[in-house]
């Protein structure tokens, strides 16, 4: 916990040197934002840490965290043109370019830049609930997160796959992890990386039960969507969490707009994944290794129809990667 708390306060104290730096030396430098989510949630943590990067490090390009709904939200003020950068969910980015569920017609200003980090399907109660499977959770208070939120489609998608009802609750994580500890609420979920910032403040609080995602729930899930996978988050991961949960998960990619300049995209590129930054990054939060460990991953890209964007393909090409024509 200590090692978190140090990592919130070098990233807050990152956040005032950027904003003391941009009115001087960089100030003519060129305005970009990146979409994320919310406090609570590690994208939050992860994305930040990108803007804080790229303000700190870059002369030509500064950019701000955007505080969202979650990814759906982000893929769609990307497509809008509202925010340059985004957390891109692989099984959401997988439908808005087919057009298809909430995002209605295909969306055509999503391009890939690099993997970020994989996110792992969370589901806790309190441990006091005697609560061990997801069919247990049958009638019991449930939050959702925010419609708009990834959180929220993969929740609706296991709740209605386990065949049970629950009393659906719209609250922020962090929210939701005092309304359980509370017993205002008997479940909350997130598909984060390891650790989930509102997790970290679930376990801290009381001791606390992650539900497996299996069986037949995950079946059904993988065959619904190729950019899902099976993954376990590791024992021990939070306080009191001895054992390793089996869940679901999948890529969260940064997205740039198609229509974005290649300069600026190649320079957020360029430093996102330099040594420096990687050195950077992972010090904010150490979901940041998953992506670096498959990066540029452009066969997962290719995978769910994703073109890669012009300045990100400079990049991965100078480092010696071949570009796919599918992506191209």
């Amino acid at each position: 916990m200590r090692g978190i708390r140090k990592v919130v306060v070098m990233l807050t104290a990152v956040f005032v040197v950027v904003a003391l730096t941009a009115s001087g030396a960089f100030a003519a430098r060129v305005k970009t934002s990146v979409a994320s989510a919310g406090p609570g949630a590690a994208a939050y943590v992860i994305w930040g840490g990108l803007a804080a990067l790229i303000s700190k490090d870059s002369k030509t390009v500064e950019m701000s965290n955007l505080t969202t709904r979650g990814a759906v939200e982000d893929i769609r003020l990307v497509e809008s043109g509202k925010a340059e950068f985004a957390l891109g969910v692989a099984t959401l980015l997988d439908l808005a370019i087919k057009g298809k569920k909430m995002f209605k017609k295909p969306y055509t200003n999503q391009c890939g830049v690099g993997p970020g980090t994989a996110s792992l399907f969370h589901i806790g109660v309190k441990k006091s609930s005697g609560i061990k499977t997801v069919k247990e959770l049958d009638g019991k208070r449930v939050s959702f997160a925010k419609k708009g939120s990834s959180t929220h489609f993969m929740t609706r998608t296991v709740i209605k796959l386990a065949g049970i009802k629950v009393r659906e609750e719209n609250l922020g994580w962090n929210v939701a992890a005092d309304a359980v500890k509370d017993n205002r609420l008997d479940a909350f979920t997130i598909p984060n990386p390891v650790p989930s910032p509102a997790f970290v403040k679930f376990a801290t609080a009381q001791p606390i039960s992650l539900l497996p995602v299996e069986g037949e729930i995950l079946k059904k899930m993988l065959t619904m969507n190729k950019a899902y996978f099976p993954i376990t988050i590791p024992a021990n991961s939070y306080d009191g969490q001895d054992k390793p949960v089996p869940t679901i998960g999948y890529t969260a990619w940064t997205i740039a707009g198609c229509k974005v300049p290649a300069d600026v995209v190649y320079e957020v590129t360029r430093l996102n994944y330099s040594a420096k930054g990687k050195q950077f990054l992972l010090r904010v939060h150490k979901g940041w290794a998953t992506g670096f460990g498959i990066a540029p991953a452009l066969d997962q890209m290719g995978a769910i129809n994703m073109k890669i964007h012009p300045g990100a393909a400079r990049y991965w090409k100078e480092k010696g990667h071949k570009i796919p024509a599918n992506i191209q």
